[in-house]
């Protein structure tokens, strides 16, 4: 994967449309296109920047031209900071295949396919975006929906590195005072005290803590709001699941418990995206046997981690007394009271049960029917129309590799006050604190694995 080779791929997504885009990047890349390009006026001017000129590209083995624009962008002021020239012609696959095969076997120069997010990684190791950036890149590509376009919009636009750039910061000046301190400290001279330097590792601490736990459990691993069925046995859970996926994902049947394992689905609701999770019914009576205990241990779990949580209750019978003891398992505005089996005598006394009191809102529905489905869909839509889910870029910024850099620097953090309170003296902190300053600079890419680089990288597609 050498800087001296230009690389080449289509940039737009497979199949047929009216333009797609082929794009060369390195040092080969304005030679390989001006022996290819007849411009329109006759004459390319391709020492100038950011122009695009209309003509014909020939397809030197085939000697065919087709009609095609050309975006010349000059190094450094490129993407990959390496000279770059986009090709757009008529998007058909054959076409584009012909394309690739003439640059790749009749160069001039040396070109090769790219690898999968090549560009992307040229652009970090050119140093044009960080590696929190390079991720970003990968967000828009896999956004579904307006709400995680914009998350991943933050990303690429340095959200990530701004906050990490901020506690880099203020470990830098930690660590610079104690050092300094440890200096003076044979002249008598105290630069800090123990009770400061314990009070300052607490204040980043409880930054880093706030940092970490944004969207952690918030948010299912694909960016969709991760929505949790819980209740109950034989509620309903797993038909209503069935119902909202429009597909039979979750095994039903009269026997309660039949849900024992999570059963996960995925739906679009007015554009934003939902993973549903069903769970096992929480029972609070009788003896369950062990499988029965993990699986509700698993369903709480599931409960007190999701985004929101859809208490779904027999309306054909008695509240029974778990019913308040699940709904308790996440915040009332977090809480939709989903009363099942409307299509059956209802017996369940709401007056009772009062579900407004842990819940913001109660829908009435029958999985067996499909009465009362759009209301439940709409509750749905309202939940991220109206805020109330914090899905927003702030709550998920950091992605599960990040937090986790971020909870690194953390421990060493608190293994710094430690050290301070056991009275191992500033030597060993201002280690913990480099340490930390380092997990950080993984967040960025300053320090960073050539095995974590391949990992993120490969999750591109070809072009990008």
């Amino acid at each position: 994967m050498g800087a001296d080779e230009t690389i080449v791929a289509v940039s737009t997504p497979s199949g047929h449309a009216a333009r797609a885009v082929v794009r060369l990047s390195g040092p080969d890349s304005l030679e390989c296109a001006a022996a290819r390009f007849v411009p329109d006026g006759g004459s390319q001017d391709w020492s100038r920047t950011f122009r695009v000129t209309r003509g014909e590209f020939r397809l030197l083995g085939e000697g065919l031209r087709v009609p095609a624009l050309v975006y010349v962008m000059r190094a450094p002021h490129s993407y990959t900071r390496e000279d770059v020239v986009e090709v757009h012609v008529p998007g058909s696959p054959a076409l584009l295949d012909m394309t690739l095969d003439d640059v790749l076997a009749h160069g001039p120069g040396r070109v090769r396919l790219a690898e999968p997010g090549e560009f992307t990684r040229r652009a970090f190791l050119n140093g044009r975006i960080d590696l929190s950036q390079a991720e970003g890149v990968l967000a828009v590509i896999r956004s579904r929906s307006e709400s995680e376009l914009l998350a991943a919009a933050r990303k690429l636009h340095g959200g990530v590195s701004r906050r990490c750039a901020a506690l880099q910061q203020r470990l830098t000046e930690l660590r610079a005072l104690i050092e300094a301190a440890l200096d003076f400290a044979p002249h008598g001279i105290e630069l800090i005290a123990e009770g400061e330097f314990l009070e300052q590792c607490g204040r980043l601490r409880a930054q880093m803590v706030e940092e970490a736990q944004k969207g952690r459990g918030e948010l299912a691993s694909n960016g969709a709001v991760h929505v949790v069925i819980c209740g109950p046995p034989n509620a309903g859970k797993s038909s209503l699941l069935n119902r909202l996926a429009g597909a039979e994902k979750a095994i039903v049947h009269a026997q309660p418990g039949t849900t024992r394992d999570a059963v996960h689905a995925e739906v679009e609701v007015g554009g934003a995206f939902f993973r549903l999770t069903d769970t096992a019914g929480i029972a609070a009576c009788g003896a369950p046997s062990a499988p029965d205990q993990q699986a509700m241990r698993r369903a709480r779990e599931y409960a007190r981690s999701c985004q929101l949580l859809l208490v779904v209750l027999d309306g054909s019978v008695g509240a029974p007394p778990e019913s308040r003891e699940v709904a308790a398992l996440a915040p009332r505005e977090r809480v939709l009271c989903v009363i099942n089996k409307c299509d059956l005598p209802q017996v369940l006394d709401e007056a009772r049960l009062k579900p407004s009191e842990f819940a913001w809102e109660t829908i009435h529905t029958s999985a067996l029917t499909g009465e009362g489905l759009d209301a439940l869909r709409e509750a749905l839509g309202r939940t991220v129309l109206e805020g109330r889910l914090d899905a927003s870029a702030a709550d998920c910024l950091f992605n599960a590799r990040q937090r986790g850099a971020l909870r690194r620097a953390l421990g060493e953090v608190g293994q710094a006050a430690e050290a301070v309170r056991a009275g191992m003296g500033y030597e060993c902190a201002a280690v913990n604190l480099r340490e930390a300053a380092d997990a950080l600079a993984e967040v960025t890419g300053e320090a960073t694995s050539q095995d974590v680089l391949d990992c993120i990288f490969s999750q591109f597609c070809i072009g990008k």
